[in-house]
């Protein structure tokens, strides 16, 4: 039988546990805060291009409810047209969905943006369902095979890469260049805070949800559903433009 003295030393110790856990965890976030901040200043102030690759991978960025792009969509569209422009790549592949299953994806939206500018339709894809950036992985996969498609540049703004080239690292891209439009996208400095923040939470989301995929396959549960349970699309499937 436990005696009171000890029960009280038991909740002691389980509350200094999780005391001591709780202070990891927000240091863990903090430092990577840091780094999310110093990496998106250094992509935008870095001097030359990417290497030429095989296509350019455009990551959604905010739309608007009409279903048109938002600033930061609009930004990381246009800094990747004049990349396609500067001769990197032959190809261009816009990916990100919509909350709302009646208006087009912002996938297709980008890609109106891009025709409008003057690249050809022949040069472009489109992934329209994804809401997330482990999604604009997992959903644009058929439509470029990692084995077959070469050397990819991803563009987004500068927080949100470090993640993202992890990310079309761990779905199979072996050659994943970065190009930032901006360093922390449009708005306040608040607005900005809030995104640093949001993407230092994320890198530990992120984390959990690999390492559920990895816990299922290797319980011998089938890639393809796996990759649905993860990449959750409430769209139809990915299309071409």
């Amino acid at each position: 039988m436990t005696r009171p003295g000890e029960q009280k030393d038991c909740r002691l110790a389980a509350l200094t546990w999780a005391a001591r856990l709780v202070a990891t965890a927000v240091v863990a976030v903090l430092l990577t805060g840091v780094g999310v901040t110093f990496h998106a200043l250094w992509l935008v102030h870095r001097s030359g291009e990417p290497a030429p690759a095989s296509v350019i991978v455009v990551l959604g960025g905010g739309v608007r409810r009409d279903g048109t792009p938002g600033p930061d969509t609009l930004a990381r569209t246009n800094h990747a047209i004049a990349l396609y422009r500067a001769g990197l790549a032959p190809r261009m592949h816009f990916t990100g969905g919509h909350t709302n299953p009646r208006l087009p994806g912002l996938g297709t939206a980008m890609a109106d943006v891009a025709i409008a500018a003057g690249v050809p339709l022949s040069a472009i894809t489109v992934e329209d369902t994804s809401r997330s950036t482990l999604q604009n992985a997992l959903l644009s996969r058929p439509m470029l095979p990692p084995a077959t498609t070469g050397p990819i540049i991803v563009v987004s703004d500068g927080y949100h890469l470090a993640r993202a080239w992890a990310i079309f690292r761990w779905v199979g891209y072996r050659h994943v260049a970065v190009s930032a439009a901006t360093s922390f996208g449009d708005g306040t400095a608040r607005t900005k805070f809030r995104r640093i923040a949001r993407e230092s939470l994320a890198w530990s989301y992120n984390f959990g949800r690999i390492s559920v995929w990895e816990i299922l396959k290797g319980l011998g549960i089938d890639e393809p559903e796996t990759s649905r349970l993860l990449a959750g699309a409430s769209r139809k499937a990915v299309i071409p433009v």
